[in-house]
């Protein structure tokens, strides 16, 4: 099923899982490169399963900050070379977390 026939629920909760899994990724030694490019695919493969449910849904969820992650997600897809590891790493362990508590809250996990 392609994303454009998905439900809103749907693609929040394949965000979620990307988000899960960059999560879990930032665990691991964050001065491996491979650990930081999977930690950044999975930020920006859960940003763009988001980029499918209508912008005023998502700024009703996420307010100012939706527009923040679809920029990022936009440098890391299209100047991925050039986005600093320190970055990542301070979105995934401070930014994301609340961003995932809201978008759990509105699928009523809790």
């Amino acid at each position: 099923m392609s994303r454009q026939n998905r439900t809103t629920e749907e693609l929040i909760a394949e965000a979620l899982e990307h988000f899960d899994h960059a999560v879990e990724y930032s665990k691991r030694d964050l001065s491996d490169q491979l650990t930081l490019d999977a930690i950044a695919m999975r930020l920006s493969a859960g940003i763009d399963s988001l980029m499918h449910v209508e912008d005023g849904v998502l700024t009703s969820i996420l307010g100012d900050q939706w527009p923040k992650m679809r920029g990022m997600r936009n440098r890391m897809a299209h100047g991925y070379a050039f986005v600093n590891s320190v970055i990542i790493v301070e979105t995934v362990e401070g930014n994301l977390p609340p961003v995932v508590d809201v978008l759990r809250a509105r699928l009523g996990e809790n």
